[in-house]
C-alpha cells in the first residue's frame, strides 16, 4: 500500500494519533520516527493490549477527545471511517487535534466497490462468518459497519467540510486478503478487481492536509 504514513510521520519527534488503534497498530514498524504514539479506541480492552502504543485513552471517536487543540503532527485511521456513527464529527475533532501543519491519513473501504456494495447489505452474523472464514478474523473484532462515508465522492465532502486538502489520494485493490485461508478465491478476487476502474478499487488510501 502506498507509505503515507511513513512520509506523513517523518519528521523527527512526530506525535501521533492512532484513531480506533485496536489490539494491534502499522505504525509499530515506524516507531522509530515518532516520538509519541498515542491511541484511542471505544474498546478499552483492546486499546490496553496493545503493546506498540505510548499512552491509549478509551472514547468516542465521534464525540470530543481527551486531548488539547493542535496536539498532533498525524492523525492515522487504518480501517475506522466505516464504523462511525457520525463521521463528519469524527473529522471535525481529529481536524481540531492537528497542528496547523498536521496532516491526516486514513485507509478505508470503498463501498463504490461493487461486491463490498453487496456484502454490505448482508446480515451481521453472514459477515462475521465470512471475514472468519476467509481472513480468519477473530469474531470480537468484526465491528458494525456503517459505510457514512464510503464512496470516493462521499468521503471528499466530509473531509473538506471538515477542512482538509487532500494530498494523496489513491485506490487500492485488497478484496483478496478477505479470502486469504482460500488461495483460489483469492486468485478470483484479485483477477476481478484488476478490471475495475480505479475508484472502484475496494480501498481508498488517502492522505489530507488540515487547511
Amino acid at each position: 500500500m502506498p507509505s503515507f504514513p511513513v512520509r506523513a510521520s517523518s519528521t523527527p519527534g512526530a506525535r501521533v494519533l492512532d484513531a480506533g488503534c485496536g489490539r494491534r497498530t502499522r505504525l509499530a514498524e515506524h516507531r522509530d520516527r515518532i516520538s509519541e504514539l498515542v491511541g484511542v479506541d471505544i474498546d478499552a480492552e483492546a486499546g490496553a493490549e496493545n503493546t506498540a502504543l505510548d499512552r491509549f485513552a478509551a472514547a468516542d471517536l465521534c464525540a470530543p477527545l481527551p486531548f488539547e487543540d493542535a496536539a498532533f503532527d498525524l492523525v492515522y485511521a487504518n480501517f475506522v471511517v466505516e464504523h462511525l456513527d457520525a463521521p463528519e464529527a469524527a473529522f471535525r475533532e481529529w481536524r481540531r487535534l492537528l497542528r496547523p501543519d498536521g496532516a491526516l491519513v486514513l485507509l478505508t473501504s470503498n463501498r463504490a466497490n461493487p461486491l463490498l456494495a453487496i456484502a454490505g447489505l448482508a446480515p451481521d452474523g453472514i459477515k462475521t462468518a465470512l471475514k472468519r472464514g476467509g481472513a480468519g478474523v477473530a469474531e470480537r473484532d468484526v465491528i458494525a459497519t456503517r459505510y457514512r462515508a464510503n464512496t470516493p465522492g462521499r468521503l471528499a465532502t466530509l473531509v473538506a467540510a471538515a477542512g482538509f486538502a487532500p494530498a494523496e489520494v489513491a485506490y487500492v485493490a485488497t478484496l483478496h486478503r478477505y479470502a486469504e485461508r482460500k488461495p483460489p478465491l483469492a486468485a478470483v478476487l484479485r483477477a476481478f478487481e484488476r478490471c475495475l476502474p480505479p475508484k472502484l478499487r475496494s480501498t481508498i488510501v488517502a492522505g489530507y492536509r488540515r487547511v
